[in-house]
């Protein structure tokens, strides 16, 4: 089991982050998680390599499925 806050701050660690939402849609079960979040870090990055980053950054409790599933909405600062 992992805590929003954990992971919070595992991505706060490693990236810049503008805006970063962290909601649990386990119902309590704390494995399944949705990540939405807003870096400059990201400007001019393709989806799947921002996606790939948070992966990365979390590893960890991927590979021991502390978080089970994963669903990541990301993007830059830039506007379009």
């Amino acid at each position: 089991m992992i805590s929003e806050k954990e992971i919070e701050n595992m991505i706060r660690n490693e990236l810049q982050v503008e805006t970063l939402v962290v909601n649990d849609l386990s119902a309590g079960s704390h494995n399944h998680w949705e990540i939405e979040i807003k870096t400059p870090e990201f400007n001019g990055i393709p989806k799947i390599k921002q996606h790939r980053k948070i992966y990365e950054i979390l590893k960890e409790p991927l590979a021991s499925e502390a978080i089970h599933a994963l669903m990541i909405k990301s993007s830059g600062t830039e506007t379009k």
